[in-house]
């Protein structure tokens, strides 16, 4: 049997447990209700854009050829370091001997012939004058004046023809000329092999360099690396040359590769998924160690500072809600539909205002505030879905944290 006393102190413990209970989910379901919020201070802001691409020398030449024939010999390896002049691969030249042999004959026939047409010209020419006297003398008849006459335009014609084919054939023996010197290939730069593409006993085909066959190899200029990185074009217009990036590559984890952006396409290339991506380049900075390291090819990512201020009113980012503007505020704009427009919920006297603000640039927490707010006025932050729904002058409570103060416990339990 329970005694009356311990009832009592059953009873008593059970209501204390109960009151605390109460408060705690009481509480908590005042505290879900409430709004998240912080106070507007100043920072700074930095805006960057990311992006992914490829590692690049400074400078990439395919090595192709200009006659088609058999690879006789590859006289270097891939990786290998050439000079400018070097020798890199030699092609088949008997045909282009014979070509060039026959061409020579050639040429020399059309001289030969040109001589001879030139001495029967002369002749022709010179005797001309005599024919006209004899005419005048009344010695030569019209008739046989008009052959003389005929025979001298012909004689000069074919004479001119055969300098033309004396021509021709000059130009067909430069070319062929030209061809056999084609076969030896030699470096244009100095650089490295960085692609080595042909095999002895191959057929050199010359063409577009996509063709299999048309490009032997490759010669890139090691000296400066690039980052050759895609852009979508919303970020396109905020990327600047002389802009400062860090790139990171895939295949050298830890590693950051400092650098500046030294171009940036101004046309997109419209090939399939990149139809909206533009070309921006790096150069990188670095120990030469590091940088030789590097390959042409290399998965790279790219993060690339566009703009940075010091000591600026921040409002974060998700306390900034768009709404789209009226048809008269469009009108006195000059605009012909409504323009969207950003504004912020400041809790004051207990309620929600409604502000309009303007904003600059933006990191992945704030946006920089030009206008609208001041120093320490609190902002609603949060819950999102409750934020897009609020209407002005409501009456709203806060949670008794500020999202600031929250993420400092966080951080300091870590």
């Amino acid at each position: 049997m329970i005694s009356r006393n311990t009832k009592l102190l059953i009873g008593g413990a059970t209501f204390v447990v109960l009151i605390v209970l109460g408060i705690a989910f009481g509480g908590s379901r005042d505290e879900d209700s409430a709004y998240s919020w912080d106070a507007m201070g100043r920072g700074d802001i930095r805006e960057t854009i990311s992006a992914s691409g490829e590692i690049r020398a400074k400078t990439q030449i395919n090595i192709g050829t200009s006659v088609a024939g058999e690879i006789k010999a590859i006289h270097v390896k891939d990786g290998q370091n050439v000079k400018a002049g070097d020798l890199l691969v030699t092609i088949d030249q008997e045909r282009l001997r014979q070509a060039l042999a026959q061409a020579q004959a050639g040429l020399d026939a059309a001289r030969q012939d040109a001589s001879r047409l030139e001495a029967a010209m002369r002749r022709s020419v010179d005797s001309f004058p005599r024919y006209e006297a004899l005419r005048q003398q009344g010695l030569m008849s019209d008739e046989d004046f008009r052959q003389q006459k005929l025979a001298k335009e012909s004689a000069v014609l074919s004479y001119n023809s055969a300098r033309a084919a004396v021509a021709q054939s000059e130009a067909n023996l430069k070319g062929m000329q030209d061809g056999l010197s084609k076969a030896t290939l030699r470096a244009p730069i100095a650089g490295r092999v960085t692609s080595l593409k042909a095999e002895k006993g191959e057929t050199a085909i010359p063409g577009m360099s996509n063709l299999p066959g048309a490009t032997l190899m490759i010669i890139s200029d090691m000296s400066e690396m690039q980052a050759e990185i895609k852009v979508n074009e919303s970020e396109v217009v905020r990327t600047k040359v002389g802009q400062t990036a860090q790139v990171t590559v895939e295949s050298l984890p830890g590693k950051v590769f400092q650098g500046s952006v030294i171009e940036v396409a101004t046309g997109t290339e419209k090939v399939g998924t990149d139809a909206n991506l533009y070309k921006v380049k790096v150069v990188l900075a670095g120990q030469r160690e590091d940088l030789d390291n590097l390959r042409p090819g290399m998965s790279a990512r790219a993060v690339i500072l566009t703009h940075e201020v010091k000591g600026v009113l921040r409002v974060p980012l998700q306390s900034v809600l768009e709404r789209e503007g009226s048809l008269e505020d469009a009108q006195k704009q000059g605009l012909l539909a409504p323009a969207s427009r950003n504004i912020v919920f400041v809790f004051k006297n207990g309620k929600a205002e409604e502000r309009l603000v303007q904003i600059g640039i933006a990191n992945t927490q704030f946006f920089e505030l030009k206008e609208g707010l001041a120093e320490g006025d609190k902002v609603l932050t949060g819950p999102i879905r409750k934020l897009k729904d609020l209407k002005d002058k409501a009456t709203v409570s806060l949670r008794a944290r500020s999202d600031s103060e929250l993420a400092k416990t966080k951080g300091a339990k870590k």
